[in-house]
């Protein structure tokens, strides 16, 4: 698991304060079964005016519940905190994200409430582009191996980034992500990440991305695409098979109830 003893607790203790305009996101979401380890959590608001609140509040109950607590920042769209408890320690972030999403937030036991797959999804594939992180490439390859190809996920993140072609967004990770042996092994992984393995694998994987949006239709860009009851990275040659579903405010089910039923089944 992903989560340590300490940040597991942690959120449950706070799930109560989530809902869905106040969500767990960031790489703790994405990892939470998986090798790499998150040393913070991520507490996104879709307005500005909760972040303080939320921050304010979930404080005060690791305080009344035994946590040691230190703000390290507190300012009017971004709160920060180191959470202590018998020598374990992580940090906690609250900020204000974005509301333009594809779906909307939906509950979860450990975390109260998170975004859908889709959305983390989309949103890494968009810092990815636009910073040099090596967190951004492991995290980019869970996605690939778990969630949705990654040439799916480019494909629909230009629906939420403004002035970007799938293509354009290929190249800006491929330019940003040139990274050292080192890089690597700063990342806290268990088992310890292997640099080459790595490395070739997000390569194969930005080359089956290039083969798959050069044989997209620019009209769909930007659309994530539906079969049976969960996001795919659709035959370009068959997009009449599928369903498709454009992001917005705070998200949107699918306007057929079937689709969302079975969407919702497969996050139970």
């Amino acid at each position: 698991m992903s989560l340590t003893s300490l940040q597991s607790d942690i959120l449950r203790l706070l799930a109560s304060h989530r809902d869905a305009e106040s969500y767990v996101a960031g790489s703790t979401r994405l990892n939470r079964s998986e090798p790499r380890l998150s040393t913070d959590i991520d507490i996104f608001q879709d307005r500005e005016a909760r972040v303080a609140e939320a921050a304010e509040a979930d404080v005060a109950e690791l305080i009344a519940h035994g946590f040691e607590v230190k703000w390290l920042r507190r300012e009017a769209t971004f709160y920060a905190a180191a959470v202590d408890r018998s020598g374990q320690a992580t940090r906690l972030e609250w900020a204000v994200d974005s509301d333009l999403r594809f779906f909307p937030a939906v509950p979860d036991s450990t975390f109260g409430y998170v975004l859908h797959p889709v959305d983390p999804t989309t949103n890494k594939v968009s810092a990815a582009c636009g910073r040099r992180e090596p967190r951004d490439v492991v995290d980019l390859l869970t996605i690939h191996a778990k969630i949705l190809p990654l040439g799916a996920a480019i494909w629909a993140t230009v629906g939420k980034i403004v002035g970007f072609t799938p293509e354009g967004i290929i190249n800006e990770i491929r330019r940003v992500a040139r990274y050292t042996a080192a890089d690597f092994e700063r990342i806290a992984s268990e088992p310890p990440l292997d640099p080459i393995d790595v490395m070739f694998r997000f390569r194969e994987a930005l080359a089956e991305a290039e083969e798959f949006v050069v044989r997209m239709p620019t009209s769909k860009a930007g659309l994530v695409f539906i079969e049976d009851g969960r996001a795919v990275q659709p035959h370009p040659e068959r997009l009449h098979h599928y369903t498709t579903h454009a992001g917005q405010r705070r998200g949107h089910w699918p306007t057929s109830a079937e689709i969302t039923r079975a969407m919702l089944e497969r996050l139970s």
